[in-house]
């Protein structure tokens, strides 16, 4: 029985080796859907936030098209704020230089575009401060350093920007050779385990390197969308991957995207 059965699994390896893949072609359809692109973000910090606003592309590597001649509003419940179109980059709405949103507070962005009625709802969460940043040596000879980045207790986005330009022996080099940008995300949600989340990019720097740091509060429904876009994009590939899809938006009508409050801090270190 066990020789009929070595003889089996040997037959149905042949056949697997042999086999042939027919090509199939697939009529694939997907339907264009007259929908607005909102890309909004307000913060603590007293600037002109933008809301951009787009039409959908449906071509690889398309750029998209901007929605202009919208009415775009923000209302934070006491207050209508209007924001108007920057004449230079159509598609782009701007609040007054001197808004600055409030920590506990609800916003509604308001937009009009057309026939097309669009809102949304988001509240700032308070932001933490700046985890400690732990920095190790990597090479000797010339001295190389590199950080590690660990999570943040709560969720939020760190930048960080490395300038090591003005370090003797890195002044000529290009900037590509001696900058360097890194992201960090800190979410919450059912990948507890990081199945998902890719291994941290290797940056290495001089002693003497300039650190910028900005570090941005993400409440629960920014979260749920950062965490569709990574799905999609960085985070593929995983042993567990998710099958294409829309990130998540907290828009209600005819609009996909997001609108997020966030307070944001910022720091500079040197580092030794």
């Amino acid at each position: 029985m066990k020789q009929q059965g070595a003889y089996g699994i040997i037959l149905a390896a042949i056949l697997l080796l042999f086999s042939c893949d027919d090509q199939v072609d697939w009529d694939l359809k997907y339907q264009e859907l007259d929908l607005v692109v909102v890309e909004g973000k307000i913060s603590s910090e007293a600037k002109a936030h933008e809301v951009k606003l787009s039409n959908p592309f449906y071509e690889m590597n398309g750029a998209p098209d901007p929605v202009s001649g919208a009415q775009v509003e923000i209302n934070d419940g006491s207050q209508l704020y209007t924001l108007t179109e920057d004449p230079e980059r159509p598609g782009i709405y701007l609040t007054d230089s001197l808004f600055a949103a409030l920590p506990d507070q609800y916003y509604q962005l308001r937009i009009r575009s057309g026939t097309k009625r669009i809102t949304a709802v988001s509240i700032m969460r308070a932001v933490t401060p700046f985890q400690y940043m732990n920095v190790y040596p990597v090479q000797s000879d010339p001295p190389l350093l590199e950080v590690y980045i660990s999570d943040s207790d709560e969720p939020a986005i760190l930048r960080m920007e490395l300038d090591w330009s003005h370090v003797p022996g890195y002044e000529a080099l290009p900037d590509s050779a001696n900058h360097a940008v890194i992201y960090h995300y800190t979410l919450n949600g059912v990948d507890v385990n990081k199945i998902f989340k890719p291994g941290q990019e290797h940056v290495r720097f001089p002693p003497g390197t300039i650190v910028f740091r900005e570090k941005e509060s993400v409440n629960g429904w920014y979260g749920e969308f950062l965490r569709g876009v990574l799905s999609e994009t960085d985070w593929r590939g995983g042993m567990f991957d998710v099958l294409p899809g829309n990130a998540r938006t907290n828009m209600e009508g005819e609009g996909i995207g997001f609108f997020t409050v966030a307070e944001v801090i910022r720091d500079t270190i040197v580092v030794r």
